[in-house]
């Protein structure tokens, strides 16, 4: 009695691409690699490539095999379900890790200085002096020595410090520790108020660094993943959405600096440095709007001039200049938090200028 094979029915057909495109995009984002690159590893294509990242097509048996060579997928998973994760790549061999990758990742490895601005007052209360209200932190990224995966990268920071002094000795201590892996049990015990746990990933285009604290806040830091030529990153300019602190413990988003070396800047000058969202103000119209109404109160014949009191005309002024200050405010209030690549840029010569200087 012969057998065959049923042909697969075209729905079935078109949801096992859907599935394998669905993972496709997943490893290429957590691999922080290009179609172009994937094309090249595995020795096809890109045109066939692009063909199953999109759902056109099923790929060969052995396209599969390579990336389980390369990248340690489990195929099963790979072919029957969108729930497949970064995390399956992270139980790869270490030998088995795309060693390119590694070594981008290896340049952010390393003890930063981390600046950000105190959440804890009001909406519109903060008159705190920038040497009260810059908070100084320092932070660690390292891989982890305890995973089987090359692509594990953890972190451990400690955030809302007051004393430049205070920071400086954490940085020490971290820098002189025997091996990353005894820094969160040494934070743990001895700064537990201020310590946050994460880990480390990056993208094609960002990094993000994933911080818990007790249970009680949960920070995203996202920076711009810089591709240089340079062995290690020096620092740059981040967002970072947690929980402020104070009575009311609301949502927050703001800027963040890193820096490996200690930024020979005042307080002020690194929190002006943070506060990237300068407004553009042209003036020009309301020079001209000024100088008619001084004519008109002081200098011409207009009966304005003879008619209102010094009181008076004290209040004309006043509220026009309220109107004017009031309509930038409102053009120019912090909204959000976005940084452009110049900002980042710009921040990148301020630690190189400022690191100088020691």
């Amino acid at each position: 009695m012969s057998t065959s094979i049923m042909p697969m029915s075209a729905e079935a057909n078109q949801e096992l691409c859907t599935i394998i495109a669905a993972n496709l995009k997943t490893l290429i984002k957590d691999n922080g690699i290009t179609q172009r690159e994937l094309a090249d590893q595995i020795g096809i294509a890109q045109a066939t490539l692009s063909d199953y990242c999109s759902g056109k097509r099923v790929p060969q048996a052995t396209f599969f095999v390579e990336l389980r060579k390369r990248f340690g997928i489990d195929i099963n998973s790979f072919l029957t379900s969108t729930a497949y994760t970064p995390s399956n790549v992270r139980q790869v061999a270490e030998g088995s890790v795309n060693s390119q990758l590694r070594a981008v990742y290896d340049k952010y490895c390393g003890t930063y200085y981390t600046f950000h601005l105190d959440t804890s007052k009001f909406k519109g209360r903060d008159n705190l002096s920038a040497r009260m209200s810059l908070l100084y932190g320092v932070l660690h990224i390292y891989r982890d020595p305890s995973s089987f995966a090359g692509l594990q990268y953890n972190c451990v920071a400690v955030l809302g410090i007051h004393k430049r002094e205070e920071a400086d000795r954490l940085v020490e201590a971290f820098r002189s520790a025997p091996s990353p892996d005894v820094i969160p049990a040494e934070v743990g015990e001895k700064l537990a108020n201020k310590a946050y746990y994460g880990d480390f990933e990056i993208s094609q285009e960002h990094a993000f660094i994933n911080l818990r604290h007790a249970g009680t806040d949960r920070a995203l830091v996202i920076l711009h993943r810089i591709e240089n030529n340079k062995p290690a990153y020096i620092g740059g300019i981040a967002t970072i959405n947690s929980i402020s602190k104070g009575r009311e413990r609301m949502p927050v988003v703001q800027f963040f600096g890193l820096s490996r070396s200690r930024l020979q800047l005042s307080a002020e000058e690194i929190q002006h440095t943070l506060l990237l969202n300068h407004p553009a103000i042209i003036v020009e119209e309301e020079v001209d709007e000024l100088l008619r109404l001084l004519r008109t109160l002081y200098i011409g014949n207009d009966d304005a001039r003879t008619t209102l009191s010094h009181e008076q005309k004290r209040a004309v002024l006043r509220s026009t200049l309220e109107r004017i200050i009031r309509k930038y405010i409102e053009r120019n209030v912090f909204r959000y938090a976005k940084i452009s690549e110049a900002d980042d840029d710009f921040w990148y010569h301020v630690i190189k200028s400022s690191s100088k200087e020691t």
